[in-house]
């Protein structure tokens, strides 16, 4: 079979298409949420980014001297079985610490008061605007769960697959000798008023 440039290309233009699909539909929803917040809180009200009470609980362990703020976090989660992706606000020796635990359909805040030797667990209820904004913001290696791992290496070949569309669009458009013209009008309008928002923001 004889595999041309001009068809790998298209071949790699769509089947990139077809794998990335799932994230470009999260991004593009999530996107509308973020562009349209005020409009979106308004149809949620109190619910939206609410959290509950789970559990209000003593907690008396020890820390080692030289834990930091992540392994104390990590310790928390796992001691109440909710390990897996987290970030963390205060430091090693802060009065509150903060541990965000971040799951695909709920967040919980758990609030440890170490003077109080005390946990206060919260969980978010779930709604949708905040499970696309949660999807869309999820990012980085830097969490050491390989699902979250494998999460930023699509992110990583969501982003190659958008530049390639851009690249292999030029491609096309510049082998359908018909529409040049037309295409070459869409580049410059778009590049047009790209460049004047983007001046004027």
């Amino acid at each position: 079979m004889n595999v041309t440039p001009s068809k790998l290309i298209r071949r790699t233009h769509m089947y990139l298409a077809l794998f990335v699909t799932p994230w470009m539909i999260i991004y593009a929803l999530s996107g509308l949420v973020l562009n349209h917040g005020a409009w979106v809180r308004g149809l949620y009200g109190a619910k939206f980014n609410a959290f509950e009470q789970v559990a209000d609980r003593p907690y008396a362990t020890v820390f080692s001297s030289d834990a930091d703020p992540r392994q104390i976090g990590g310790q928390i989660l796992e001691e109440l079985g909710l390990a897996g992706t987290f970030n963390v606000q205060g430091t090693a020796t802060s009065l509150r610490l903060v541990v965000n635990r971040n799951a695909a359909f709920s967040a919980h805040r758990v609030t440890y008061f170490r003077a109080e030797n005390r946990l206060l667990v919260e969980k978010q209820s779930f709604v949708t605007p905040v499970f696309l904004n949660r999807l869309h913001f999820r990012h980085g290696y830097e969490q050491p769960f390989l699902a979250a791992r494998l999460w930023a290496v699509t992110v990583d070949l969501a982003v190659v697959a958008m530049l390639f569309w851009a690249v292999s669009g030029i491609w096309m458009w510049w082998e359908i000798k018909p529409a040049r013209a037309w295409g070459a009008a869409c580049a410059a309008a778009g590049f047009s008023l790209f460049g004047v928002l983007f001046a004027n923001l």
